[in-house]
Parts: C-alpha cells; sequence; structure tokens
C-alpha cells in the first residue's frame, strides 16, 4: 500500500513543481568568496588567489593550500538564521613539516562567527603568529596565510517573483 502512495505522488510530479523547487534552490543560495593571501612577516602579501563557490546553508566549501611544507584544508559552512544573519563555521587543519625533520606537525581550529550577510571576516589556519613556511618566492622570512570570506546571496541565475 505504501508502495502506491509512492508512486502515485511521483505521478503528481508536473514539470513546473520542478521549475519551482529549482528557483526555491537558487533564492536560497549563497555565494562564499573566499581570499586567500600569504602574507610575509605580517607585511607584504607574496601570493594570493580568489575563490567563488555557491553553496547552501549548512553545506561546506572547501579550500585546500599545498606548499612545499604546508598543507592547509579550510571547510567553511554557512548557516542563514532566520533573521539573515549568518553564523560562519570554520575548520581548519594544518599539516606542517619543518626543515631540520620530515616530521609533520598537525594543528587544528575550530571558530563559529556570527556575521552578516556580505561582512568580510579574516580566518588565520595557522594562527596570528608568522611561522617558516617554504613558499615559491624569491625573499626568505616568516610567512602567514590569511583567508577573507565573505557570504553573499547567490544572484546568478536568479529570477524575479
Amino acid at each position: 500500500m505504501l508502495l502506491s502512495a509512492v508512486v502515485l505522488r511521483a505521478e503528481e510530479i508536473t514539470p513546473n513543481d520542478l521549475e519551482d523547487a529549482l528557483q526555491l534552490l537558487l533564492n536560497q543560495a549563497l555565494s562564499v568568496e573566499i581570499s586567500a593571501r600569504i602574507v610575509e612577516n605580517g607585511q607584504e602579501t607574496v601570493w594570493t588567489m580568489e575563490l567563488s563557490r555557491v553553496t547552501i546553508s549548512g553545506r561546506a566549501v572547501t579550500v585546500r593550500l599545498d606548499g612545499s611544507n604546508v598543507v592547509v584544508v579550510v571547510q567553511f559552512t554557512p548557516y542563514i538564521a532566520e533573521d539573515a544573519s549568518v553564523l560562519l563555521v570554520a575548520q581548519g587543519q594544518t599539516w606542517v613539516t619543518t626543515s631540520e625533520s620530515q616530521d609533520a606537525v598537525y594543528r587544528t581550529a575550530f571558530r563559529s562567527i556570527p556575521i552578516n550577510l556580505g561582512e568580510p571576516v579574516v580566518f588565520l589556519p595557522l594562527g596570528n603568529h608568522p611561522i617558516d613556511v617554504n613558499v615559491d618566492t624569491d625573499t626568505d622570512g616568516a610567512f602567514n596565510i590569511e583567508l577573507e570570506v565573505r557570504v553573499e546571496p547567490y544572484v546568478g541565475m536568479r529570477t524575479e517573483e
């Protein structure tokens, strides 16, 4: 009896229902803009990367950065509240090897950051202090990784009602 109810319900879905469902999903979609920077000694930016991903509330956007002695994996998960505020959950994992040994130092960071749509926030997966990280630049020094994140409503392919 349950199977026939499921089949009957599937027959009732029309192309308009699918279009309405897709439009609802697009209307709730979020754009996560990430600007990644490697900063030398807290001053000069020696490398940048821009990344934009579309997601929905509760679904993570993952960023992976690989260097010669560092790997950084960060997941940003936006959660939209009823008042349109955002709780951005940032979870970072880093593996850093030193030049003296091949042992990797593992670090993890987890932050829940209340923000408003469009408000930028900076996440430092290596912490607040520069570390010795080998990067492909002509300079020697201590470096840090900065990830500036902005969550905004997704406007691509959206139709006005």
